[in-house]
């Protein structure tokens, strides 16, 4: 939906919208809060779907009152504060499936219970990041994250040669596992929005600062991006035009029960680099996505969650935004990195969307 529907709408040549880990963080967090709260399982999916549904919204307000011009000013120390904040909330909440570990236990669990890694998972993980890092060297041609997953894959079966157990997808913690769908999509879709009106006020009112968080920061995400590709080819992107385009892909993905997602820089960089020209490359990228999807869903069951971690730790880490110690250098911007470390803070010790 993002791939088609933002790339058709936003214009911008080259740009790839997908889902990005800053929205996974968000609704993360906002998951997170509603469990806390002891909030029903099932609203707290009603209101995830509101959130993005609210931010596609606000982002095609955005666009339509001019405010793309504007939104590329926020405070640099903050966007590097939140980013480096969400790479670090990403490798913490990753960093047990990594060890194999059970997926309700925490990063500092970690070391508290070194009994419970799992030496298959470590070997997963490793092999998956090291070849995600070195797969460049070789070749651009295919992303280095799908060569590293693939390599994660062929060691996992590699393992499971010597151990039987592992070749059966009953009770198997290594991998992501069989995703069943009760009833047609449609159904479940119809029924998700039949239930929203069941919702109290409360929740209802409790989704707008979500909603304007991830509003912003995907819009962020995706004009800094544009700007990236318009130093890169020399072009000019219609900033307004493409937070509308984003926020129509974003209500498209809610509508059909998927995450909000923004224009993202490493698969952007990738498309450039393979030759794209157009935004067509975008809505070709969206059609193989759903080919891909629909042809090869059932091999998801045997993705080693350790890989999944492996890549998502490297994401996370690359997140990170390593030159704002630079900041330290100098006594005019020792304030900035002030900024930049009060964000970090509060992200990792009260929640990322305060």
């Amino acid at each position: 939906a993002l791939g088609l529907v933002a790339s058709a709408m936003g214009g911008t040549d080259r740009l790839i919208s997908a889902p990005c880990a800053p929205a996974a963080a968000v609704l993360s967090a906002f998951v997170i809060t509603g469990v806390t709260n002891s909030l029903d399982p099932f609203n707290i999916i009603l209101m995830v779907t509101l959130v993005i549904l609210l931010a596609g919204a606000i982002q095609v307000a955005f666009g339509v009152i001019g405010l793309g011009q504007l939104i590329k000013f926020m405070p640099y120390p903050v966007v590097s504060g939140y980013l480096s904040g969400v790479g670090l909330y990403i490798i913490a909440s990753q960093f047990p499936l990594f060890l194999g570990m059970p997926k309700d236990l925490h990063f500092f669990d970690c070391f508290r219970h070194p009994e419970m890694w799992q030496w298959q998972s470590i070997v997963i993980g490793f092999v998956t990041i090291g070849v995600m890092l070195l797969a460049p060297r070789i070749t651009t041609v295919v992303p280095a994250v799908i060569v590293g997953l693939l390599a994660g894959v062929l060691t996992y079966f590699a393992i499971a040669a010597f151990n039987p157990a592992m070749m059966s997808l009953t009770q198997n913690a290594f991998v992501v596992g069989p995703i069943s769908n009760e009833g047609g999509v449609f159904e479940v879709i119809i029924g998700k929005f039949s239930s929203i009106r069941n919702l109290d006020p409360a929740s209802l009112v409790s989704v707008g600062i979500p909603a304007l968080t991830l509003a912003v920061l995907l819009s962020i995400d995706t004009l800094k991006t544009c700007v990236v590709i318009d130093a890169l080819t020399h072009s000019r992107h219609n900033s307004n035009r493409e937070l509308i385009g984003q926020g129509l892909g974003n209500i498209s993905s809610g509508l059909l029960g998927g995450v909000a997602g923004a224009g993202t820089m490493g698969a952007t960089l990738v498309n450039i680099s393979s030759g794209a020209r157009t935004k067509f490359s975008g809505i070709l990228e969206g059609v193989m996505g759903l080919a891909a999807f629909l042809v090869l869903g059932g091999l998801i069951a045997w993705v080693p969650i350790a890989s999944l971690a492996g890549i998502l730790i490297v994401v996370g880490a690359r997140m990170i935004d390593k030159h704002s110690f630079q900041f330290l250098r100098s006594r005019p911007t020792i304030l900035d990195f002030a900024v930049i470390a009060a964000v970090v803070a509060v992200a990792l010790s009260v929640s990322l969307i305060m």
